[in-house]
């Protein structure tokens, strides 16, 4: 086998990367300033003694590596609400909702994904702490969890999320993805207390769990992805930390998914990951940064413009309070929960802007501890100016009133949502416009409401999902504290014009939104929003369903009503209130309706304006107030 051939090499070879790496992700030098930084500054002491506090809780437990692989935790919710469940026991799993109880698979294994996450969090963790005391019971326990993954990880079967043995599946994991997460953690505990272990120890680890898990993750192949990320920095983690000189090539420089392509043709001009999630976009950056940071080890510098481009974006695209629009799958979280992310990048760029978000967190994070500057800029972090990422095909609008975030170009690959023209709006201190995001992919309401067309802030045509088309931007201009976006998305519907233009001003948004075909159609104009919703200028009555498919049949309908003339909308949450004033037209049908929220067990008031036409305009106007 390919790998027999590889240990082979690598018992041959001095290990010079390794050595020239020093411990992997960090050196002596850095450990050294560390234990400065904690000596100096409340935070940094906090962190070191947290560290060492889980090292000890470690060494205080039984050694019980699990006897088969975990499982896909996206199994792990209720499939009646899409409620994540709650672990009663090692076979019961609770919906804290409905109360019913799943046992076996592949609930049962989803336990155990988090045992194996656990045990490399320990090796890491029981490695540092003994580089930072010297005490060799931690190195002894890490070595014994490491010795017994290697004497256990071929006899783990190889198994995918489906529980077949295919490639894409892994041994420790249900795929290559989490597989790559939990090796990172692995290569780099082994890294810290490889000097401790006895060669022929040591030859185990690296032939039999370090070499044999990154061939597992080397099999699946990707392209330019977010996974792809994670297995690169699995491979060239594993290889630099046995001195395998293929495994670091192809990890850094494969000319179809390495490191430098990643970076080359996955990070759009203004910094987001082509996949068009803030989620996917974080997680894409803590993928990168251990493959980044064992080459600077090695004395290979990753650390580009176009690399450092990737932490610009959230700040540009964040809304008033640091929360992500929320566009795609996984939604992602507020800026200040990835400041360990942006510690190693004002470590490495010393950008400003990164060190002032820095400045923002309490600092409690391995990363501010082992990576972090002692002194860190303070100042604004999010821009009061209105932004445009024109190739990813988003924009922030921004005035002293209100934050308009769009989502107009390219739909985004797998992550991608059927939403183009979807907006979130923010104003008062709150989020107006809400996009539900996503849960559980191995939930039915993922796929029934959170990925379908009318779940969004934008038109849906005869009650179908839009098209995976890419939008286009026809107009962005920014004078004199107005600015103005307009875009396209005719592709979204076969014979039908999409057209929405948005003009912010320091008092609110005007939104037209052009519906127009050759023949007639359904459109509803949707828009989401937390609080408690009524129309005015409306007699409205208790209504029925609007559809049984493509999300209509998740939402409940409370009330309809039907106009010719002008009325508003009010939704008040707490003393905010925000108000969509719409223009009348013949015809125009009203439904006040609920579907779910970003959490599946809470209902969001939904407002949905229905016009019969071959074309019809939609023109509102949105504000906040607050009492």
């Amino acid at each position: 086998m390919r790998i027999l051939r590889l240990a082979a090499v690598v018992l041959m070879l001095t290990s010079s990367l390794a050595a020239a790496g020093g411990y992997l992700l960090i050196s002596e030098a850095e450990i050294q300033a560390a234990r400065r930084k904690a000596a100096e500054h409340e935070w940094a002491k906090r962190v070191l003694e947290e560290l060492l506090g889980r090292a000890r809780q470690e060494l205080s437990r039984p050694l019980e590596l699990p006897d088969r692989g975990g499982q896909w935790p996206h199994w792990y919710s209720c499939r009646r609400d899409g409620a994540r469940l709650v672990t009663d026991s090692p076979t019961e799993h609770r919906c804290p909702v409905c109360g019913t109880v799943y046992r076996g698979e592949p609930y049962d294994s989803v336990v155990l994904y988090w045992t194996h996450m656990r045990y490399s969090r320990a090796v890491r963790d029981l490695g540092l702490a003994y580089r930072f005391t010297g005490d060799a019971a931690f190195a002894r326990r890490a070595a014994e969890i490491l010795i017994g993954y290697a004497e256990r990880y071929r006899s783990y079967p190889l198994h995918d999320i489906h529980g077949e043995p295919k490639v894409g599946g892994a041994h420790v994991m249900a795929q290559t993805l989490d597989e790559s997460v939990w090796l990172i953690r692995v290569a780099f505990g082994y890294a810290l207390v490889r000097d401790t272990i006895p060669e022929e120890a040591r030859r185990r680890i690296e032939q039999d769990l370090l070499l044999a898990s990154a061939e597992t993750i080397r099999s699946h192949r990707m392209g330019i992805h977010n996974i792809q990320c994670w297995k690169n920095s699995a491979v060239g983690l594993a290889g630099f930390a046995t001195g395998n000189q293929e495994l670091i090539r192809e990890a850094i420089d494969d000319p179809e998914r390495g490191f430098r392509v990643q970076i080359a043709k996955g990070v759009t001009e203004g910094g987001l990951w082509w996949e068009g999630s803030l989620g996917y976009h974080q997680y894409t950056m803590r993928a990168l940064w251990p493959l980044a940071e064992a080459a600077r080890h090695a004395g290979i510098d990753l650390y580009s413009d176009r690399y450092r481009s990737l932490y610009d974006a959230p700040l540009a695209l964040a809304l008033p309070n640091g929360d992500p629009p929320g566009f795609n799958d996984n939604a992602g979280r507020n800026l200040l929960v990835y400041g360990p992310l942006y510690e190693i990048a004002y470590a490495r760029w010393k950008r400003p802007a990164h060190g002032r978000l820095v400045a923002r967190t309490n600092r409690d994070t391995l990363e501010a501890l082992l990576y972090g500057v002692p002194e860190v800029p303070e100042g604004p972090v999010i821009p009061t100016h209105s932004t445009l990422l024109r190739q990813a095909g988003y924009a922030v609008l921004r005035s002293p009133a209100m934050a308009v975030a769009v989502r107009f170009g390219t739909y985004g690959g797998g992550h991608g949502h059927p939403d183009m023209l979807n907006i979130v709006t923010y104003g008062a201190g709150r989020q107006g416009g809400l996009d539900p995001g996503s849960i559980h992919y191995g939930v039915p309401l993922h796929r029934e409401w959170y990925r379908t067309t009318i779940a969004h802030n934008t038109v849906s045509v005869d009650g179908k999902l839009q098209a995976r088309a890419d939008g286009r931007l026809k107009d962005w201009k920014t004078e004199a504290g107005v600015t103005i976006l307009e875009a396209s998305a005719d592709g979204a519907y076969p014979g039908v014009r999409l057209r929405r233009r948005l003009r912010l001003d320091g008092e609110g948004l005007q939104d037209r939104f052009e519906c127009s075909s050759e023949i007639e159609h359904t459109y509803d104009w949707a828009f989401h929003a937390p609080g408690r919703l009524r129309v005015a200028g409306v007699e409205m009555e208790p209504g029925g369903a609007l559809g049984d498919a493509n999300g209509y049949q998740h939402l409940k309908i409370r009330l309809r009503g039907q106009t010719d003339g002008d009325w508003h909308a009010v939704w008040t949450d707490g003393a905010v209130r925000l108000i969509i004033r719409m223009k009348g037209a013949p015809g125009t049908e009203i439904y006040i309706a609920a579907g779910p929220g970003r959490d599946p067990t809470s209902m969001v008031d939904a407002l949905i304006v229905r016009r019969r036409a071959a074309s019809t305009v939609f023109e509102a106007r949105h504000e906040f107030t607050r009492e």
